[in-house]
């Protein structure tokens, strides 16, 4: 595999979905040469200018870029969730590793309502999941209220500019950690921001990263006493098998959540509290997955 392409934090970077406020364009490709600069990977840019004007900011050369625009011409896609969503799509079963950027969100939101553009930013989330895919939304925050920026945000956190202090044991967890907080620190009052977190790998894998990687987890509103046990263990690979079946608990735990959320006009309060609280013990996700997907 390629050498993992990371979002820029100071000198490192991450995988995944990611949001970005500039002012304007030349704030934006300024931004995103710094980020991608050590990126020779594949590139799509979906652009609200078209491609004559994109030539002032970046070099095309190694760029596949795209017009998002009402009009109807060569090289243009509609600013809709179906359109935008297929060419990523493409772009991401094209190629193992990739740097996405997209404008528009926010004109997409008006158009489709932002229910829809939660569920591409979800199943985009899990597409590139195992791969080397970063995908950078700019949006305009003022346009959204604090509800819809909040639920963009768990998806895809800001794209954070700042050193961050270095760990001895493993750099890319203190960037994990940084996303993670990132996020709850700027969550509303409606409950916890529940967002998939990076797999820790075997190698190099402590319990220092474990207790990290719980509190995150606790911080979220779930219940880890699962892996109490894996802290005190000096079989290292038996701590990690404990670690990713507990993982594989949460990622399913929090999709459950967001679909019982999307659903929830379909449950009285009583069903939604107690299916929220069995999701966040990580009890009974079977069951409830098969209930929750009967109703939807």
């Amino acid at each position: 595999m390629a050498p993992r392409l990371w979002l820029s934090l100071g000198e490192r970077m991450m995988p995944g979905l990611f949001s970005i406020e500039v002012k304007n364009h030349d704030e934006l490709y300024s931004e995103i040469e710094r980020l991608s600069e050590s990126f020779e990977g594949p590139k799509l840019f979906i652009s609200r200018l078209p491609q004559r004007a994109m030539l002032r900011h970046i070099s095309l050369d190694d760029v596949q870029c795209l017009w998002i625009t009402e009009q109807r011409t060569n090289g243009a896609i509609e600013p809709t969730v179906p359109s935008v969503s297929q060419q990523l799509y493409e772009f991401i079963n094209s190629n193992q590793d990739g740097f996405s950027v997209v404008e528009g969100l926010t004109w997409i939101i008006q158009r489709d309502g932002v229910n829809d553009v939660m569920q591409m930013l979800q199943s985009l989330e899990s597409q590139i999941t195992d791969t080397n895919h970063t995908i950078l939304f700019r949006v305009d925050a003022l346009a959204l209220d604090a509800v819809n920026w909040a639920r963009i945000r768990s998806i895809a956190p800001a794209a954070v500019n700042h050193d961050l202090e270095t760990s001895s044991e493993s750099p890319s967890e203190d960037i994990e950690f940084i996303k993670a907080t990132t996020v709850s620190e700027e969550a509303i009052d409606s409950g916890p921001m529940l967002v998939h977190l990076t797999t820790l790998p075997a190698l190099g894998f402590t319990t220092t990263l474990l207790s990290k990687r719980m509190l995150q987890w606790k911080r979220m509103g779930f219940d880890v006493s699962e892996l109490e046990p894996a802290l005190t263990s000096n079989d290292s690979v038996s701590a990690h098998h404990l670690y990713r079946a507990v993982e594989e608990k949460i990622r399913k735990a929090i999709d459950l959540s967001r679909l019982l959320e999307s659903n929830s006009e379909s449950y009285s309060v009583t069903t939604y509290e107690v299916t929220m609280f069995r999701i966040m013990q990580l009890t009974g996700l079977e069951e409830i997955e098969a209930m929750l997907e009967g109703s939807s």
